[in-house]
């Protein structure tokens, strides 16, 4: 369950490294579990996500982990702005991933688009988050797969979507911001009222039922 760029709906987002000398570019392979860097670390590096997937966290209340959002294939991550000085999330595997680095300041003046982007995206997770705060768990996980299964499912004929990532309810309940116990809960509330089918990483869902179902309970 490590995404590639394979056909997934949000797969057209990825394309090869800019082009800037060689030997800027480091690249690492990573095994599940590995963290990338490191909240306070030093910063100044980009990173493209080539191979793999990747949680981006934070410390949320009482030192609690916090998933802002899920990096895969075709992602840049990392320091994308010139104000980051240090890295302000931790960067972990959740599969083997392959990694592409180089340095803030190469791709600044070749790849400005490309860096605007992804800072953008980064405050659309922040953004996300704060707004997920506000709505009921059950919402909350409604609208977590939506994101996902937007960036990383595959459609099928029916417009259904499969969704297949190596997550757990604890991933789940550390994105939703909620307890494991509540967001199992909820997921199982959601799965009963027939809006999404399967568990543990292993989703299908119609999204126009399950947009209304967010809407309706917000």
């Amino acid at each position: 369950m490590s995404p590639t760029v394979d056909g997934s709906i949000g797969a057209s987002r990825f394309t090869p490294p800019p082009e800037v000398h060689d030997f800027e570019w480091t690249h690492r392979e990573l095994g599940k579990g590995a963290a990338l860097y490191r909240a306070g670390d030093a910063g100044g590096l980009v990173y493209r996500v080539n191979e793999g997937l990747l949680k981006l966290v934070i410390d949320g209340p009482a030192g609690k982990e916090r998933i802002l959002t899920l990096a895969g294939p075709g992602d840049l991550i990392g320091a994308v702005g010139p104000q980051d000085g240090t890295f302000r999330e931790t960067a972990e595997t959740l599969s083997q991933a392959l990694i592409s680095a180089v340095p803030l300041v190469s791709l600044m003046a070749s790849s400005s688009d490309e860096l605007l982007s992804a800072a953008a995206a980064k405050l659309d997770h922040m953004r996300e988050a704060l707004e997920d705060a506000e709505l009921p768990v059950a919402v909350r996980v409604a609208r977590i797969l939506l994101r996902l299964g937007c960036r990383f499912g595959h459609c099928s004929n029916d417009g259904s979507v499969w969704l297949t990532l190596p997550l757990t309810h604890d991933h789940l309940a550390a994105m939703a911001g909620a307890a494991r116990e509540t967001t199992s809960t909820a997921l199982g509330e959601i799965r009963k009222a027939g809006l999404v089918e399967g568990t543990r990483g292993r989703y299908h869902f119609d999204p126009g039922r399950l947009q209304r179902f967010t809407v309706e309970l917000s």
